[in-house]
């Protein structure tokens, strides 16, 4: 059983090159084809898609025009075309580590029940020359319950991960209505539909830092950030309605706070009034995370220094 590689791609022409060459060094005995949504680009996106198709035509390729619009969408179409037994998700600026899918899938392939995820690290450039330091440790278990790795609320990328087809047409698909925390959301509803979660952490794969991109917030992302955090809170409280459940759908209500501040009142009167319900956050205000920001925010309050930032921004 072989895995299809899915990538949205829109005006990727300046990375979309390395991508497509990380595909083709996990090996054609494991890759099953690559498919290529495009977002309706307008660079030469599709005429260095073809020119890598072309150096390689031992891999099946296939170019392909999203019918909708947004990165969510393309990925819904991508998975329609494709025909193979485990999906690997990619973004057109992100770069899969040397014998990703080949590992991976031995630990897999044996249960379609089971999900693995990798340790991912940030880039600018390139990852031979422009790796950028982390703090965040890769401390997970190898083995875990679906109950487990959602209440824990570990962050990580839809290329981080390998899945059976079967567990994603269980889960559903990407919610084309949000744009921002797609990921999240989506993939809350696909370790809820596993069995168990593995954790690979023999390979890796690397993350594109540059720029802004469609995870950066702003006002208008308000709205859905919060139906992306309600939408998770329901598939968490459906594999475990528990005290560690609820203490993490808490800190992501009080992100959503700290992230929207001074935007979206209502929303934030929402999330405040569902707190309420739920145990008192643990979550540090990631708005303070210098020692200057934080004495200040003891002395003024943390939304005084979020005017001021806003204010500082405007002039």
């Amino acid at each position: 059983m072989k895995v299809s590689i899915l990538i949205p791609c829109f005006n990727a022409a300046q990375t979309l090159e390395s991508t497509l060459r990380s595909c083709i060094c996990q090996g054609e005995d494991v890759v099953e084809e690559i498919i290529v949504v495009d977002d309706h680009s307008s660079d030469d996106s599709k005429s260095i898609f073809d020119q890598i198709a072309h150096d390689h035509p031992s891999f099946h390729w296939m170019w392909a025009t999203n019918p909708s619009k947004g990165a969510c969408s393309a990925r819904n179409h991508a998975f329609r075309l494709s025909q193979g037994a485990f999906i690997q998700w990619l973004d057109a600026d992100d770069i899969l580590g040397p014998g990703k899918l080949r590992h991976q899938l031995q630990l897999i392939s044996d249960s379609q029940n089971c999900i693995v995820a990798c340790p991912f690290r940030c880039f600018a450039g390139s990852p031979e020359t422009g790796l950028i330091d982390d703090l965040r440790v890769w401390e997970l278990p190898t083995e875990s319950e679906p109950a487990w790795w959602v209440a824990a609320d570990t962050m990580i990328g839809s290329h981080c991960w390998l899945t059976p087809r079967n567990i994603l047409t269980s889960a559903g698909s990407w919610d084309e209505s949000l744009n921002i925390n797609q990921d999240g959301e989506y993939f809350a509803r696909v370790v809820a539909s596993a069995k168990r979660v593995l954790f690979d952490d023999q390979v890796e794969v690397y993350y594109r830092r540059e720029g802004g991109g469609v995870s950066k917030f702003c006002a208008e992302k308000a709205d859905s950030l919060f139906r992306s955090i309600e939408s998770m809170a329901n598939t968490a409280l459906q594999i475990e309605d528990s005290n560690r459940m609820r203490q993490m759908i808490s800190n992501r209500w009080q992100h959503f706070i700290y992230t929207a501040y001074p935007h979206a009142p209502e929303l934030r009167r929402q999330a405040e009034a569902l707190l309420k319900e739920l145990p008192t956050p643990t979550l540090p205000n990631p708005q303070t995370v210098s020692r200057a920001s934080q004495l200040f925010s003891r002395l003024f309050g943390w939304k005084t220094l979020m005017h001021i930032r806003q204010w500082r921004g405007h002039v």
